[in-house]
């Protein structure tokens, strides 16, 4: 059997990323004081599962949207109720209160993985409190340019550059902390 680090399987889910993304995720938030997890683009739910179980571990739980139940088993469902992620099926944008609301001015991890990902960073990225993580999916690819989100990333520093930046590890996301005031 050929080893595909794309559309594998977890949980019999589909995924729509490869699982060394879910170890930088890992690395990223090992010490980080993140309260509050929030996805934009569920799509077929494997990455919720994993931003839903580093939310229980903190006592919370993740806020994530999506326009359209896509790829989703609803077998998913019970995993989603029993860690407590809220999905909604509606555009972030329409929601940007209640997200906010949400966050609470807690370090918050966003990940922007929906269908216009630069849209996403540079609308929630000056949004969120010091210490919070965004990152984006498809980065450095025809979805997302350096340039796309350039100017939302000021006031950020970038988590682990030297790894997503690495075709090796092919996780197409890039990693940016809020400094601190």
């Amino acid at each position: 059997m050929e080893a595909n680090k794309w559309h594998n399987n977890f949980l019999g889910v589909r995924q729509q990323h490869n699982y060394m993304l879910y170890k930088f995720i890992d690395d990223v938030l090992r010490h980080d004081p993140i309260d509050r997890f929030v996805e934009i683009g569920t799509g077929s739910g494997a990455l919720s599962v994993i931003l839903g179980l580093h939310a229980v571990q903190r006592g919370t739980h993740l806020l994530t949207f999506d326009i359209q139940i896509r790829g989703r088993k609803p077998t998913l469902d019970k995993v989603f109720d029993a860690l407590g992620i809220e999905f909604v099926q509606e555009d972030c944008f329409d929601n940007i209160e209640r997200v906010l609301n949400y966050i609470d001015g807690r370090p918050c991890f966003f990940f922007c993985d929906g269908g216009n990902k630069p849209k996403e960073f540079n609308t929630f990225a000056p949004l969120l409190p010091a210490d919070s993580i965004i990152a984006v999916h498809d980065y450095m690819t025809k979805e997302v340019s350096p340039e796309d989100i350039s100017k939302a990333t000021k006031g950020f520093t970038p988590i682990l550059e030297q790894y997503w930046r690495e075709e090796i590890f092919d996780i197409r996301t890039c990693f940016y902390r809020k400094d601190k005031l």
